[in-house]
């Protein structure tokens, strides 16, 4: 592989399952892959940066960062934007990236194509159609061999950890190389009526990583439990490794102007707002959350109030747009405001009411906590995950629960007090969690698998 560095001794406290103290190794720099597939499709297209992507990114910075792991990457889908997105980071791609040239050439032809389908994609046309078709038929031949690996770049490596995507074939059949995948949700499986797309392929191709042989992080206990469940994977090979808010991004805007700055950016009227920030997924639940608002509405008991919605793709939900049209006196006061760049959310958590996110279902759920630690008050969903990550710092309802969340909007907005004292907890509840917390546990996972050889 391009770019080995030079290996480096170090001992690393392991814990001992059977006595439960902790031992001293001593074990050279481990090598370490990492799958970057989805930092090249974020870099590519900016509205794909999700949850995942967004962790995928943390992964990539906290190990970059320590002195504990040779890393050099990989990409199993999107090596254009891969390798560019090395380039951004100011990291030599042909040093530290594993590709073949003539992969590199089909992967940007593919792009090319794929991006041309895009830009004529509101073109209805029997012609624009049955072109777009042609495109894609081309653009699958062009990307079908991002994962043909070389299996002599996994020789020399310890460890494969992929971020999101199931291993690619010559890594699943590696005899040697210690493999990690870190587990976001098991929703499509848990609730797969949330999903209009197939989401079983890819669930499957999950699932045959989860083998007694190989590793998982999770990011919250609720995801490990399900991992449990649907696999064989053994629970002293999944480590949960809890989410975090960006610290640098993500803190109490007070500045009147830089609120105001973004409040007209996004078309927002200068009156109170309650906000909820998602991509529009079913499991996502704002057809709920758009029926309490526009209830309230109607009642008169909510005079002044908007709802703030920050998102990708929110044209996709019809069950949004029903929604709207079932309530048209609150339509006006129903902000759509699409896709935000991280770097304005700050300011839009920090100048709302409170925040709400009524999500069915989540893996973990960062949205939430980048709005207590921009002292916003929470309510929230009381399912899955999301009780581990808000805890006693914000108003946790059932998700279908109309009354209840009528009753809490319309609560905190007439109750200062409440969203003073919610404030105040959720600044203390978000300090529980660190991306640096994040980093070492993965640095664990890893001295672990290689103890245990």
């Amino acid at each position: 592989m391009p770019g080995q560095s030079q290996i480096n001794s170090y001992a690393f406290a392991i814990y001992d399952q059977k006595s439960h103290n902790p031992r001293t190794v001593p074990i050279r720099q481990p090598k370490v892959i990492l799958d970057i597939a989805f930092l090249g499709h974020a870099h590519d297209e900016r509205t794909a940066r999700r949850g995942a992507q967004r962790v995928a990114g943390k992964i990539f910075e906290g190990l970059r960062a320590t002195a504990k792991c040779d890393l050099t990457y990989t990409a199993s889908a999107h090596l254009a934007g891969a390798y560019e997105f090395l380039q951004s980071q100011s990291i030599d791609p042909q040093q530290r990236l594993a590709y073949d040239p003539a992969q590199l050439d089909r992967s940007r032809r593919g792009r090319n194509v794929v991006r041309a389908i895009q830009r004529n994609i509101t073109n209805r046309s029997l012609l624009a159609r049955a072109r777009r078709r042609l495109l894609a038929s081309r653009a699958t031949r062009l990307l079908r061999g991002e994962q043909d690996f070389n299996p002599a770049w996994l020789d020399q490596a310890d460890i494969f950890h992929s971020p999101h995507t199931p291993f690619p074939r010559a890594v699943r059949e590696h005899p040697r190389i210690k493999k990690f995948l870190t587990l976001h949700d098991f929703i499509p499986l848990t609730n797969p009526e949330y999903f209009v797309w197939p989401a079983k392929p890819f669930m499957d191709g999950v699932l045959a990583c989860l083998t007694p042989e190989n590793f998982a992080f999770c990011v919250s206990e609720t995801t490990r439990n399900d991992a449990l469940n649907y696999s064989r994977i053994p629970p002293e090979n999944v480590f949960v490794t809890p989410l975090a808010a960006d610290e640098k991004l993500f803190q109490p805007v007070t500045d009147a102007a830089q609120l105001a700055a973004v409040r007209a950016q996004f078309k927002i009227p200068d009156a109170p707002y309650f906000l909820a920030v998602s991509a529009h997924d079913r499991h996502k639940n704002f057809p709920h959350l758009i029926r309490c608002f526009g209830t309230l509405v109607d009642s008169g008991e909510l005079p002044e109030a908007n709802l703030v919605i920050v998102g990708p793709n929110p044209s996709h939900s019809a069950e949004v747009i029903a929604a709207l049209a079932a309530h048209p006196r609150a339509r006006a006061r129903v902000i759509i405001a699409g896709f935000v760049p991280d770097e304005n959310l700050a300011a839009l958590y920090s100048g709302a009411v409170a925040f709400l996110f009524p999500s069915l279902a989540e893996g973990f759920g960062i949205p939430p906590l980048e709005a207590m630690q921009c002292g916003t008050p929470v309510i929230a969903s009381n399912t899955t995950s999301i009780p581990e990550v808000v805890g006693d710092a914000g108003i946790l309802l059932p998700p279908t629960d109309e009354d209840a969340w009528c009753q809490n909007i319309l609560r905190l907005a007439r109750d200062e007090k409440l969203r003073g004292e919610l404030r105040a907890k959720s600044l203390v509840r978000c300090k529980l969690f660190s991306w640096p917390r994040f980093t070492e546990a993965i640095l664990r996972g890893y001295e672990f698998s290689l103890a245990a050889r």
